[in-house]
């Protein structure tokens, strides 16, 4: 069980954390989240023991193991198998099974095993440190923002096994989908101190909106009431009859306090600037192909037309050619066959994984604005670097000293400042933090222009997408729906294997296949409505629990506050009885979701094979 007693952390001037309190509980999966520059990796590194707080502290039982996703890349071994089986030492006969279902989970194949890590890319490399540390098993695992590394196979995978991890676990992540699918409990950094509580990263929001609305609402009302007594002391300052009313009241005023107006937490607010197009067609590709050099066939006889409004979304794992068609596009590469024709009026923003390092270092932020908008006076430059978190002496930081998510918001700045009706996007959430994300969300939803997106968050890919482009299985394939249609229809090859041929059937008239689809959902609502409720039962169950496991949490943080140990043993034996019971709530969750998928994957099938 981990505590955090009275921390407090500053750099200089900059006050972190103030004097904050928290208890975390056996088997506890946390997301940790808050603003970029807020604390959170602070945190991390005290936990690691690579920084020490100012006052306070963090306890641990002994003997308490921490993992973490190192960044650091050192490897000594043959081959990547035994760079992670060696954190297995002498259990490695009995698990070793377990270092090869890590790596292969994550992206690598079974030929890959017996090669160097030397050989791979460093983005690979860090899943051997991933896979590392998951094989592990440390008492507590430390992920800062694991999502960045992986795509969207490995993170399907990394969601199941981390749903099925028994050990503490914080995770950092700008994928709120995400985080939200694998963790029992949610923490924020939020005005220095930290906010734990069972549930979602939107219930603890929910949560902090709620008080700090009914502290603003008292704080007027305090205000208004103080507002009398000064008026009151003021009139009758002078009256002698009336001296020991009125230092009655300035002392009741100096006891009480005054509460402090609360200042407003910066949002990141984007909004593109539009060019105008008055067509409809952007771009046609026609028979589109690709390969290096030397090197495989990425693309081939691709075929597309692009609209205004079209949302279409390039998915797949890493390394089959996602980035590789988004630079085609924006005419960064040249087509080994095939021919892509752009209209006229057509005006592409292009935020690329390698665009950020094409930031000239030596500039400032504002500088870097002013470049893609040098008819723009200073102040309006200015009040863009302000949109973007760069307020003050902070838009005069140099490129070369900002971290990679502040890079992220000067790339993504030079777009908002640059006109344009198609944005090419390729992982624009990574770096960012779960608010600046929605920041980023929002305003491309509101965008009229067409937008292509490489990503691997299904949170955005459901939120965002109408039409895919689908690298897997070998081929890339044109899909029309979105991400949601494309799991319940077909699937991940991987994961699902390739669908067999529906038999054909004798050809039907649209009256008769309106009737026979009609059947079918009926029959569908007949058999899935029970179970629907069944798993809404459960997941009402399971708020229950977490909801009497919170109260056992603050009890227990009560209890620590105070020094009163046996009632933390206690109450924390009673938290553990309740979240073994959510554990088994969760268990038949699982179980009853999977049985609701497989019916519906049925019908599904059923109303496929009608045509």
């Amino acid at each position: 069980m981990l505590t955090v007693q009275n921390l407090s952390k500053a750099y200089g001037s900059q006050l972190v954390f103030d004097e904050c309190n928290m208890v975390m509980s056996q088997g506890e999966r946390l997301g940790f989240v808050g603003r970029n520059g807020h604390g959170k990796t602070t945190l991390f590194r005290m936990l690691m023991g690579e920084e020490q707080p100012d006052s306070g502290g963090l306890v641990m039982p002994r003997d308490y193991t921490i993992g973490h996703l190192s960044q650091h890349l050192h490897f000594e071994q043959a081959n990547i198998l035994d760079e992670v089986t060696a954190v297995l030492g002498d259990r490695v006969a009995e698990e070793g099974y377990r270092a090869e279902a890590a790596l292969m989970g994550l992206g690598f194949s079974l030929e890959d095993l017996s090669r160097p890590a030397s050989e791979f890319s460093g983005g690979y490399q860090i899943r051997i440190n991933l896979a590392r540390v998951l094989v592990e098993q440390p008492n507590l695992l430390l992920l800062d923002e694991p999502t960045n590394y992986l795509d969207i196979l490995s993170l399907r995978w990394l969601r199941r096994f981390l749903r099925e991890w028994r050990n503490e676990l914080i995770i950092i992540s700008h994928d709120r989908q995400f985080m939200n699918s694998v963790t029992t409990h949610t923490m924020a950094i939020h005005r220095k101190k930290l906010r734990r509580m069972a549930g979602t990263v939107e219930k603890l929001f929910s949560q902090i909106g709620s008080e700090e609305e009914i502290y603003e609402s008292t704080r007027l009302n305090e205000a208004k009431k103080r507002k009398q007594e000064e008026r009151f002391i003021e009139r009758f300052r002078s009256k002698a009859s009336k001296a020991t009313l009125v230092q009655s009241r300035i002392k009741a005023l100096a006891k009480r306090g005054q509460m402090e107006a609360l200042g407003n937490e910066q949002d990141l607010v984007f909004k593109f600037r539009e060019a105008p197009f008055h067509s409809s067609t952007m771009m046609t590709v026609e028979d589109l192909a690709f390969g290096y050099p030397d090197g495989p066939t990425l693309l081939e006889r691709l075929s597309l037309t692009i609209d205004k409004g079209d949302r279409i979304a390039i998915i797949g794992p890493n390394g089959k050619g996602k980035t590789t068609l988004l630079n085609l596009l924006a005419n960064e590469l040249k087509p080994t066959h095939g021919v892509i024709k752009s209209n006229p009026n057509t005006n592409v923003a292009y935020f690329g994984q390698t665009n950020i390092a094409r930031l000239d270092e030596r500039n400032t932020v504002e500088e870097e604005l002013l470049a893609v908008q040098p008819d723009s006076s200073r102040s309006a430059v200015r009040g863009l670097c302000g949109l973007l978190m760069f307020s003050g002496d902070t838009a005069l930081k140099k490129i070369k000293v900002l971290s990679g998510g502040e890079r992220s918001r000067v790339l993504l700045g030079k777009l908002l400042a640059s006109p344009a009706n198609m944005l090419m996007l390729d992982e624009p959430t990574n770096h960012l933090d779960i608010e600046s994300v929605e920041g980023l969300l929002d305003a491309v939803e509101a965008f009229a222009g067409s937008v292509l997106l490489v990503t691997h968050s299904e949170m955005v890919l459901e939120r965002l997408a109408t039409r895919l482009i689908i690298f897997d299985g070998g081929k890339v394939t044109l899909f029309e729906g979105g991400y949601r249609d494309f799991m319940d229809r077909i699937g991940w090859q991987s994961e699902v294997g390739t669908r067999p041929a529906a038999k054909p059937t004798a050809k039907k008239n649209p009256k008769e296949l309106r009737k026979l689809r009609a059947e079918i959902f009926a029959e569908r609502s007949r058999v899935t409505s029970p179970q629907k409720k069944a798993v809404e039962k459960a997941e009402k169950k399971i708020e229950q629990l977490e909801a009497q496991v919170a109260e056992l949490d603050a009890a227990m943080l009560v209890a620590a506050e105070k020094g009163r140990n046996d009632d933390i043993g206690e109450i924390n034996s009673k938290a553990k009885q309740k979240r073994h019971q959510i554990d088994q709530q969760f268990e038949r969750l699982e179980k009853l979701m999977e049985a609701l998928d497989v019916a519906r994957a049925a019908f599904d099938e059923r109303l496929e094979a009608l045509g």
